[in-house]
């Protein structure tokens, strides 16, 4: 199937130069509402009587402790929608960024990342976004077997008020610690040794910066992780930013928006063939010049984009 992201500006160039995506937090979302469980929900959970849960190996204090488990995962956000004049304008600063198209593999959607899955299988969730008027878990919550506490998760992952609905978003759900890469947005001195008690060896003045060995380190020791979990919940206080890397065999096509820098985006491409590997002369080469890559322009009649190949 193929899916769409839309990107600002600046989230163009760093992407078409390395291609990363932002794993985002509970409260990073432009939506108050998203993965918060309602009141009545979290009654239904503490009339559950037993005391403890275990998922993907931890145990949780069931009530007490459903939404720092929630917040355990990041997010990210693709549509369905290729031709949303509301996206270009919220999520593309105006036209000014580009649209990328993935082909995603139905049968494996997470091979879109270039990721090593250090969860259970079934931690890796991806489906359709669907829009409600009714934000509460439908069902009764009698127990909290790891098959309920799943299906309770996924209600609140994948589930939006119906005035989103034009986004037609596909969304993927997993852990934050399957993170590979982190943007440093500020050089304070809290930031440098709070990563660096937690093993990070990177320059902070870089401003992409690898997190894959750091992660994995972590996964064994239960101290370290927990600090990291507190990085990435207070995320806007340590001024960072949690990426993922793309699969660059999954990107099909790129469209640059119709007020886009032509002159940057294609500087932008242009070094990131350079540094590439899985798609190297996918997008550009010294011979045939750009390929798969268009430019959009307006429709002198219709409220309509229309799609010019770049050369």
């Amino acid at each position: 199937m193929k899916l769409y992201k839309y990107l600002s500006a600046d989230a163009a160039t760093a992407f078409l130069t390395e291609p990363t995506l932002r794993l985002s937090q509970n409260n990073s979302q432009n939506d108050p509402f998203e993965v918060l469980p309602t009141g009545i929900d979290i009654n239904k959970i503490k009339d559950v009587s037993q005391e403890t849960i275990k998922i993907c190996g931890r145990e949780f204090n069931s009530h007490r402790d459903i939404n720092p488990y929630l917040d355990l995962y990041g997010y990210v956000s693709l549509s369905k929608n290729k031709e949303s004049m509301p996206m270009w304008g919220n999520y593309a600063t105006n036209s000014k960024g580009i649209l990328v198209e993935f082909e995603v593999d139905e049968e494996d959607p997470f091979s879109i990342f270039d990721i090593d899955k250090t969860n259970d299988i079934e931690a890796y969730l991806s489906d359709n976004v669907i829009y409600n008027r009714e934000r509460s878990y439908s069902k009764n919550i009698t127990t909290l077997s790891d098959d309920e506490v799943n299906n309770f998760s996924k209600h609140y992952f994948f589930s939006k008020h119906e005035s989103w609905k034009h986004e037609e978003e596909y969304r993927f759900a997993l852990p934050f610690t399957n993170c590979n890469k982190v943007i440093t947005l500020g050089n304070s001195d809290e930031t440098k040794n709070k990563l660096s008690s937690l093993g990070y060896k990177g320059d902070l003045r870089e401003k992409i910066n690898d997190l894959s060995n750091v992660f994995f380190l972590a996964g064994f020791c239960e101290n370290d992780l927990s600090r990291w979990n507190s990085v990435w919940r207070n995320y806007e206080a340590y001024q960072v930013m949690f990426l993922i890397k793309v699969n660059p065999s999954k990107i099909s096509k790129i469209y640059l928006g119709v007020n886009s820098d032509v002159k940057k985006m294609k500087e932008a491409i242009i070094e990131g063939t350079k540094l590439a590997s899985g798609n190297r002369g996918r997008f550009y080469n010294s011979y045939e010049n750009f390929r798969n890559v268009y430019k959009c322009k307006l429709d002198s009649n219709l409220f309509e984009l229309k799609y010019e190949k770049l050369t």
